[in-house]
């Protein structure tokens, strides 16, 4: 049983919490969600707009306490993220996706931000001592409920690779069967997740608040089906295949499709008679079971260290699930509206990292600086450090360099970032010999004998992106403060 008594519970300003990359309400990526992606994802799907308006209405409840992971200097909401996202928005509008932003500006008037900039956090002792709490408050109480494929997610994410299950069943709160149960419904949505669909179709499966998960999950409980896929699980929910991995993705992507286009859901499959005749009408999508092969859940997922299926080298590339091959992440979006600063983020999203390491370097340098500047001249913040410089006599037409720019940034409250990414973006400012450093990336620009590696620029980015994905839609500032005003 939980000691929830000695817990560590204090008030903890709001812009210094992160929300949680792992919250099973976010779609299943192929890359770490961004702070900025969590919270446009909870704003569009989960009534966050909503619950910011209420908290204007009726103010913040002192009752409402987030529930917290304090690990490695960074402070995680682990239950609670729909509030703290709300919260966020009402303390910095400009967060939101660019079309929410005007909502959000007229709903921050009507709250005195001290009052909510502030919230009180009970930190658990980790993660999975805080998981009984949150499967409770999600599955069986008022607070809204977690789809199928988002409960089943949440219950992965706990399972060290060494728990044994009655133990893992016992300290989560559900049987064991439960447990089993979960972990093969998570497993086969994320093979739908991963199979090759049409565009419309693929959009709809990995909603997993739109996706009929239900009937999936009704599939998956029947040893008809999964015998008709020619599939097995083990107790921790992973799959064994008996036929040829395209026998079965064929048969599964017809499943898949029939689900997300409404062809069956549970009403239609209600017992095993009609499950038999809804598999005897596959026609050519049948699986051949006497084309033999076998496969796993990380062979369907495509992840490494696996046995996989006989095939062609052709069908291997094809099915191989690879990184992003270029340096800024699909997911990145510009709102600014400088029409230079526009077309630099497109060349850069058309730049394959490693084939033109050098071009991503050079564009990568001026894109950082283009960005931090458009940012610091568009929200006044660019004044104090020309007003210094005139005070030391400098020219009308000095302008403050890159580094003197990311210096203000850094020491900057009002930007958000984790205390982590804010010392290495300190580092990188201050610390000519980091690897990692400024100085490194105007030698990738000037010197012609210090090359980029492909590695380095992605390591580069992994320090930029937090700071970058903040200034990439249009600030809000005061006239007062605009540059010129």
């Amino acid at each position: 049983m939980n000691n929830y008594g000695g817990w560590n519970e204090r008030m903890v300003s709001v812009p210094s919490l992160l929300l949680d990359p792992k919250n099973p309400r976010i779609p299943e990526l192929r890359t770490m969600p961004t702070q900025r992606q969590i919270a446009a994802e909870l704003l569009e799907h989960d009534s966050v707009f909503e619950l910011a308006r209420d908290i204007t209405q009726h103010g913040y409840f002192p009752t409402e306490v987030l529930i917290g992971l304090d690990e490695d200097g960074e402070q995680t909401i682990v239950e609670g993220n729909r509030r703290l996202a709300a919260l966020k928005f009402l303390l910095s509008p400009e967060l939101a996706p660019e079309t929410w932003v005007k909502k959000f500006r007229m709903l921050a008037t009507r709250v005195t931000s001290e009052n909510i900039r502030k919230v009180r956090v009970v930190f658990a002792a980790s993660r999975e001592a805080a998981a009984p709490l949150i499967i409770n408050r999600h599955t069986r109480t008022g607070v809204e409920r977690w789809k199928p494929a988002q409960q089943a997610k949440y219950l992965r994410t706990l399972m060290s690779p060494g728990m044994p299950l009655d133990e893992a069943a016992q300290f989560l709160g559900i049987s064991r069967s439960q447990l089993t149960d979960n972990l093969r419904m998570d497993t086969m949505y994320r093979v739908a997740c991963n199979l090759h669909l049409p565009e419309e179709v693929r959009n709809i499966v990995r909603d997993a608040r739109g996706f009929n998960a239900s009937t999936l999950e009704r599939l998956v409980q029947s040893p008809l089906a999964m015998d008709f896929l020619g599939v097995t699980f083990d107790e921790r929910g992973r799959v064994s295949g008996r036929i040829h991995q395209d026998e079965f993705n064929k048969a599964f992507a017809r499943m898949v499709t029939d689900i997300a286009r409404g062809r069956i859901d549970t009403r239609k499959l209600n017992s095993s008679t009609e499950i038999n005749a809804y598999l005897s009408d596959f026609g050519v999508d049948k699986p051949n079971h006497k084309h033999k092969g076998t496969f796993t859940s990380q062979s369907l997922l495509g992840e490494a260290n696996d046995a996989r299926p006989t095939r062609t080298n052709s069908a291997k590339k094809r099915n191989t699930v690879r990184g992003s091959q270029y340096l800024l992440p699909p997911s990145l979006k510009c709102g600014l509206r400088n029409p230079r600063i526009k077309d630099i983020f497109y060349e850069l999203r058309r730049l394959k990292v490693a084939q033109y390491p050098n071009a991503c370097a050079v564009l990568l340098r001026i894109f950082l600086e283009l960005v931090v500047s458009d940012h610091l001249d568009k929200t006044g913040k660019i004044k104090p450090l020309l007003a210094a410089a005139k005070q030391k006599n400098k020219g009308l037409d000095w302008y403050p360099t890159l580094r003197q720019m990311l210096n203000a940034v850094s020491h900057d409250q009002s930007v958000i970032l984790s205390p982590l990414a804010r010392k290495a973006l300190n580092k990188m400012i201050s610390h000519d010999d980091h690897p990692l450093s400024l100085d490194q990336m105007d030698q990738f620009v000037h010197n012609r004998y210090v090359a980029p590696s492909e590695r380095e620029l992605r390591r580069l980015w992994a320090v930029l992106e937090p700071l970058l994905e903040q200034f990439l839609g249009e600030p809000v500032a005061s006239a007062s403060n605009r540059l010129g005003a």
